[in-house]
């Protein structure tokens, strides 16, 4: 593209935060379940119950604070009371991180193979004693609902394991539905929209998450492995939200996630990196060259043939969101510029994230949903061609903040606010990026898009 070119830029002395991570108080977490509670009014409900595991855990631990790390669990909210949370051997030790006043009961089933199972009844009944027996109309929440394309009566398909649906529909007796959209809708869903202190909290992990990967490809070398490539990240003890990268060569063309191994770091390979913390994603693909000149011949134009019409678009998504823009303004920002240049995108152009790295995403051509006020995104799509030139992807997060919510941040969280600053500033008189007042980038090298890791101070930015 003839208006980007490469520049070595300097970023701003961000670092890691300097300030303790800021706390979600069982405050927070009372007024979520009040919320919640006013949704299932709204949606005629006697009962919700929500399921959660190692990996689907996001509408339970946005709930309560709890994070099932060994097995699964669920929460029976009526629409008053305490609500009861079920949970595993190893989950009644564990789940008192809740910040959610909540009744614990025991149900071993949920535990592990081999553990100890002599308290088991059946769940039926200890569902109906949990307050479901008396209901009518139940909703499920898991972490996925269902179009008609999918299913003749989606509202009715659960994303629960059989052993816990069966028996749900048996406690009801009634009608039990689908009622995810219910926390993850990308418009309208509770977790879509996050508090002030839920923005500080992400912003905080993500300021971790991208200084980790940024110390990881300053680190890179030569004849190391994929493995000790991944270790440069400094992974700092904060639970994963996305498997951790470091993927180089055929592996990085064909594979792209997967992990690393003891392949050896080579000059001219193809790398994807990525640090991944719960409540962000950091992502760069690019070269493990200091020039186009370290690369093989049919690869010299990568960046005139696919990191400048990248960069391009990417920039143009950046402009383009803001409160207010529509998802199919979104997709229409990158693709007039990608399709042009023969650039494929698989995925959405861009999507919500929360503690899990994929919430879900508005963005698809023509959509009409909207961008909020406290939504927190992913500047996520991977350019692609059918060449060996393969691809580019810098994916950051950030947040959409209006000038109330912006001042809170000013005086409640002043060391975030001065990253968000820097990071604005990086952007627009480095990158040459013009950004709307109300987007708080969330990544210490935030739309760095790095054809050449070897050179990692060598970006695309906008000519003069």
């Amino acid at each position: 593209m003839k208006n980007m070119v490469l520049k070595h830029v300097v970023l701003p002395s961000i670092g890691y935060p300097g300030e303790p991570r800021p706390e979600l108080d069982e405050k927070l977490f009372a007024s979520r379940l009040v919320l919640l509670r006013e949704r299932m009014k709204e949606r005629g409900l006697d009962a919700l119950v929500v399921y959660g595991d190692r990996e689907h855990f996001s509408n339970i631990e946005w709930l309560t604070h709890y994070d099932p790390r060994f097995e699964e669990t669920l929460l029976v909210v009526l629409p008053t009371g305490r609500p009861v949370l079920f949970v595993g051997n190893e989950g009644m030790g564990y789940s008192t991180v809740a910040r959610l006043d909540v009744e614990r009961r025991l149900w071993q089933t949920l535990s592990l193979l081999g553990q100890p199972r002599e308290q088991v009844r059946p769940l039926v009944d200890l569902l109906r004693e949990a307050g479901l027996a008396s209901c009518a109309r139940v909703g499920a929440a898991g972490w996925k609902y269902f179009s008609e394309a999918e299913f003749a009566k989606p509202e009715t398909v659960l994303d629960f394991p059989d052993y816990i649906a069966t028996p749900l529909r048996a406690a009801v007796g009634g009608l039990v539905t689908n009622e995810t959209a219910m926390f993850m809708d990308p418009e309208s869903g509770l977790r879509v929209v996050c508090e002030l202190e839920q923005l500080a909290d992400f912003e905080w992990i993500a300021t971790c998450d991208s200084q980790a990967l940024l110390d990881g490809i300053n680190s890179l070398r030569l004849g190391i492995t994929e493995h000790e490539g991944a270790r440069l990240m400094g992974h700092n003890g904060l639970a994963n939200g996305a498997h951790p990268l470091c993927t180089t060569g055929e592996r990085a063309r064909r594979h792209g996630m997967a992990s690393p191994t003891c392949h050896l770091l080579s000059p001219g390979d193809p790398i994807m990196m990525t640090m991944s913390y719960q409540g962000a994603n950091t992502c760069r693909f690019g070269w493990l060259a200091a020039s186009a000149a370290d690369l093989a011949t049919e690869l010299r134009d990568y960046v005139e043939r696919v990191a400048s019409p990248y960069a391009s678009a990417l920039f143009a998504w950046y402009e383009a969101m803001r409160i207010g823009v529509t998802g199919g303004e979104l997709h229409s920002a990158v693709h007039g510029i990608l399709d042009k240049a023969g650039v494929s995108v698989g995925l959405n152009c861009g999507h919500l994230i929360a503690t899990d790295e994929w919430v879900h995403s508005l963005v698809t051509a023509g959509s009409m949903q909207r961008v909020c006020n406290g939504m927190y995104w992913q500047a996520d799509f991977f350019g692609t061609v059918p060449t060996a030139h393969h691809g580019a992807f810098a994916e950051d997060g950030l947040a959409l903040a209006d000038e109330e919510m912006r001042e809170k941040i000013r005086t409640q969280y002043p060391m975030m606010w001065k990253r968000v600053e820097l990071r604005r500033q990086f952007m627009a008189e480095q990158l040459g990026v013009t950004l709307a007042a109300d987007l708080l980038p969330f990544s210490n090298f935030p739309a760095m898009l790095l054809p050449f890791f070897l050179d990692p101070s060598c970006t695309l930015v906008k000519k003069a």
